[in-house]
């Protein structure tokens, strides 16, 4: 999950001079042939991840100065809609008060969200979507890659989500350290042990870990499971409530690993009351040799990166003799959705179409490091050999598996930090959790 760099409570960010719009339910929807024809000036207010005073923030500030010089008299309020402010976000859309566009609200593979589209409150993007860009003289919708198709598009039919940029779960390591310490970047579970214990000799902690963000600690299992369960059994388990935790020895096994990497001192001293961005610092001051974490890293962290820190990236490490998916990549698009009954759905549309436009998304990942959905946009310089990892994927499947959209989170994560913080081990960590599943889904 996308996040800020510092807490914030408050649910608006000035994008302009005038406040936040209310949105009317007028529940009409445009033609979708000649639609751009059809743009009108009026307030538009759009959701961003984005925190105030990041790049991110500055340069989503020029496309919403660029959309109100190309259609005078527009106002485009830019409202913070991640982490903390996502359950105002979510009740002002059941009240029929939204922003125009939004993210959070749809992805293909999560059934949690199908529910905004049963409802009619997502404006069905695909008609629009068909309609030639003016930009390539093509289809809009071929612009993206098809790998995230699957997150686009509800299982019965229709677009309900554009994405903006592309989060991938992948292991960074200090490049240059582990060159320094003759350290291959980890591509199984026993490079990866190897390398803990280089780095340990070499006076170096393995692995930067926030104590204090549960479900990055959960990355760790969630990764291992996916590798020794396999997605679909975990999906199953976990967010469904399909079988049972303790039936399966795939998920015990996962746990026995992780506590293997705690039991030999891999995760760096003090993580427990470390938070995100503490952790994420002290990895690129060369304090850790590796972090797991999504792209956004690059992007989030850019203005504290030493100039001559070298990054690298590899996939989460395979596990040899694993069950499941040794190929896979965990991946999210974050996708832009569209209010269907906003009274300036048009505007609403050409945001989103800016937004995903080649050079809007070339500038994202060469200035702020962001990765893109959108063909033909270069890797964020950043992250060198990004593009190599995802063209190597067996299959891009969603971060931890729909977890975070049910009340299995708060059973699974907390147990899963007291596994790693000492307090219990895999057996009684497997115990507990499905003690808890069983609770939340009555089998």
């Amino acid at each position: 999950m996308k996040r800020t760099l510092a807490a914030l409570s408050a649910l608006l960010l000035a994008g302009c001079s005038v406040g936040g719009t209310v949105t009317k339910a007028t529940g009409q929807a445009p033609a979708a042939t000649g639609w751009r024809d059809t743009i009108k000036a009026g307030p538009l207010e759009a959701g961003v991840l984005s925190a105030e005073g990041t790049p991110g923030l500055k340069l989503l500030r020029e496309v919403a100065d660029g959309l109100q010089r190309d259609y005078r008299g527009s106002a485009v309020t830019l409202t913070f809609a991640n982490t903390q402010a996502r359950p105002a976000i979510e009740q002002r859309w059941r009240a029929g008060q939204p922003p125009d566009a939004d993210y959070g609200m749809f992805d293909g593979t999560d059934p949690a969200t199908l529910s905004w589209v049963d409802q009619g409150k997502l404006l069905d993007l695909e008609p629009y979507l068909k309609q030639t860009d003016p930009d390539t003289g093509k289809p809009w919708l071929d612009r993206f890659n098809p790998s995230v198709l699957k997150f686009m598009r509800h299982p019965g039919g229709g677009i309900y989500g554009v994405p903006s940029e592309l989060s991938v779960h992948v292991l960074f390591y200090n490049a240059k350290l582990f060159r320094g310490l003759g350290i291959q970047p980890p591509r199984t579970w026993d490079d990866l042990l190897a390398a803990t214990d280089k780095l340990k000799a070499g006076g170096v902690a393995p692995i930067a870990v926030t104590g204090l963000f549960e479900p990055y600690m959960g990355m760790w299992s969630d990764h291992l499971w996916l590798r020794t369960a396999g997605y679909d059994r975990t999906r199953q388990v976990v967010t469904a409530g399909k079988g049972n935790l303790k039936d399966d020895p795939a998920f015990l096994k996962g746990l026995t690993m992780l506590q293997d990497l705690r039991d030999r001192g891999a995760f760096i001293k003090g993580f427990e009351g470390t938070d995100f961005t503490a952790a994420q610092a002290q990895f690129f001051q060369g304090k850790a040799g590796m972090i797991l974490m999504g792209s956004w890293l690059v992007s989030e962290m850019k203005d504290v990166i030493p100039a001559d820190f070298e990054l690298g990236v590899v996939p989460f490490p395979a596990v040899t003799g694993g069950g499941g998916d040794q190929g896979a990549v965990m991946a999210a698009p974050q996708e832009v959705s569209i209010y269907r009954s906003g009274d300036h759905v048009p505007l609403a549309l050409e945001w989103a179409r800016r937004l995903t436009s080649v050079k809007v998304q070339t500038r994202r990942a060469t200035e702020i490091g962001e990765v893109s959905a959108v063909l033909g946009v270069p890797s964020p310089p950043g992250i060198p050999g990004i593009d190599a990892l995802l063209a190597g994927a067996d299959d891009l499947r969603p971060r931890d598996f729909g977890l975070m959209r049910t009340k299995a989170k708060d059973v699974v994560y907390p147990e899963i930090a007291k596994l790693l913080f000492g307090k219990q081990d895999a057996a009684q960590t497997q115990a507990a959790i499905d003690r808890g599943l069983r609770r939340v889904y009555g089998n």
